[in-house]
C-alpha cells in the first residue's frame, strides 16, 4: 500500500506519520483536463474514515469546506482531502499516483468490507511499524 502525503498546512495529531508537502507548492501544477475525472476517482473510492470537515487553508473564508478523512483503492490510500484541493485548485499528485488513477481509466474502486479491514491493517502498519 502507497499513501499520498499530507498537507503541511493541515494540521493533524498525526500529521508526524505522514510524508508532507506542501499544498501551496502543488496548486495549479496539474493539468486542467484531469481536475475533474482525478477528483471523481479520488472522492468515489472507498471512504475508511471521515471525521467531517475543515476549513480551507487557503482561503478561510469558505469556511469548512474540505472534507477530513481517509480513503483507499486498495492499493494506494489519502486524506480524503485531495479531492478538494485537485477539484478546487488543480493541485498536482504524485505521477506515479496520477499514472494509476489513469490505467484505471478514472473509474473508482469500492471495497467490499473484507477489503476496507485488510486495507486499514496494511495503512495502520504502515504507519505504526
Amino acid at each position: 500500500m502507497r499513501i499520498l502525503p499530507a498537507f503541511a498546512e493541515i494540521e493533524t495529531a498525526d500529521a508526524d506519520q505522514f510524508e508532507q508537502v506542501s499544498l501551496r507548492e502543488q496548486v495549479g501544477r496539474l493539468e486542467d483536463s484531469l481536475r475533474e475525472p482525478l477528483a471523481q476517482y479520488l472522492d468515489g473510492s472507498t471512504v475508511l474514515m471521515s471525521a467531517g470537515n475543515i476549513t480551507d487553508p487557503l482561503d478561510a473564508e469558505k469556511g469548512p469546506v474540505v472534507p477530513f478523512g481517509f480513503s483507499t483503492d486498495g492499493e494506494w490510500a489519502w486524506p480524503t482531502y485531495w479531492s478538494y484541493f485537485v477539484r478546487e485548485y488543480g493541485a498536482s499528485v504524485p505521477k506515479d499516483f496520477l499514472t494509476h488513477a489513469q490505467s484505471r481509466g478514472f473509474v473508482p474502486i469500492e471495497l467490499n468490507d473484507a477489503e476496507a479491514q485488510e486495507a486499514v491493517a496494511r495503512i495502520q502498519q504502515l504507519l505504526h511499524g
